[in-house]
């Protein structure tokens, strides 16, 4: 029997109207969507800050949310992840607030979280009783954290490459051939609101949304398809782990996906269109990172993937040693220089 998610509770007021009829209840949150959300609900048992993703201190969270009946994320992708964690941990309810468009944390069913440097997924996480999407805050969330979210969709025209390369490869990934047409159709309906959400419009940030909850029914019943995330989500979580929380994480994605369209050989244009349309920053120096970081990132590439076992075109240059490092070398400064020339 397939899992199925709640419809997403969404307009102004949202917060308050669904929020009424909760009661012991544990909020997960950070400083910002917390001072904004607060007002809009009954007060909860706890308040808890996500501070980080490690084991160590997620286990030390738990008990403080001992004995409640739902845990509610307020905020990105940090407060998404904790919260899931906990509500697995504690096997209690969990519902998700989401204040930005940032990311789409609240629509999977993993949570993320590191032992050391070890990326390690915790995995069938409850689904949510709710999830809301309160216009008055989204609205008052920075848009240029909005307008990351756009490469949550995006992701997928590089991640569709790297599934079929896996797919032909005879790794099992879930291949859906119905997937990768809904997927491909959101890529290209990506074009029509581009432009709305670089214009930083409600509605284009609200669709961006949207797409999220059309996707988490396929990260369910889909849990190894890589339609969504591929090899451009591991050089972002690589770029994120070497530069740390000042990264947003749409932002790192964004980089990625025009390094790895053009590695890819995978019409990079395209790619670069939506970026520039809609107005998503991608420069590592507006990142607060620097190419040389960059590069030896992606030179270590093949070492660092073998962390995140997807299969995706990575895998395929460390199959071939030496050959395929200078292959990715020369790869990468073509890459690096059309990266350079966008504006």
């Amino acid at each position: 029997m397939t899992a199925t998610w709640p419809s997403l509770d969404k307009g102004n007021g949202a917060l308050k109207a669904v929020a009424a009829g909760w009661s012991n209840f544990a909020v997960v949150t950070t400083a910002s969507p917390w001072a904004l959300a607060q007002a809009h609900m009954p007060a909860p048992r706890i308040v808890v800050t996500a501070r980080d993703l490690s084991r160590q201190t997620l286990d030390a969270l738990r008990e403080g949310v001992r004995g409640v009946d739902m845990i509610v994320g307020i905020g990105s992708g940090l407060s998404m992840d904790t919260a899931k964690f906990l509500a697995k941990a504690e096997q209690t309810g969990l519902a998700q607030v989401l204040t930005t468009s940032s990311n789409n944390a609240c629509f999977t069913r993993t949570a993320w979280t590191f032992e050391g440097d070890a990326r390690i997924p915790e995995r069938e996480v409850p689904i949510p009783r709710h999830l809301v999407l309160d216009y008055d805050l989204l609205a008052r969330a920075p848009a240029r954290m909005n307008r990351a979210g756009a490469a949550e969709i995006l992701c997928s025209h590089t991640a569709l490459f790297d599934w079929q390369i896996a797919h032909q490869a005879g790794v099992d990934v879930q291949w859906d051939e119905g997937l990768r047409r809904s997927t491909q159709a959101e890529l290209i309906r990506l074009h029509d609101y581009a432009g709305a959400i670089g214009a930083d419009d409600l509605d284009g940030f609200v669709e961006i949304i949207d797409v999220g909850a059309k996707f988490a029914q396929g990260f369910t019943t889909h849990s190894k398809a890589r339609f969504n995330g591929g090899s451009e989500h591991v050089l972002a979580w690589a770029l994120e782990e070497q530069s740390g929380p000042r990264l947003i994480h749409g932002e790192a994605v964004s980089l990625a996906i025009l390094l790895m369209s053009h590695i890819q050989g995978n019409d990079p244009e395209r790619a670069a269109n939506i970026i520039r349309v809609a107005k998503m920053t991608y420069k590592p120096e507006d990142l607060g990172i620097t190419w040389p970081i960059v590069e030896r990132i992606v030179m270590d590439f093949p070492g660092y993937a073998t962390r995140v076992p997807w299969h995706t075109i990575i895998t395929e240059f460390g199959r071939r040693g030496e050959d395929g490092k200078r292959d990715l070398a020369q790869r990468f400064a073509k890459a690096k220089d059309f990266v350079e020339r966008l504006n």
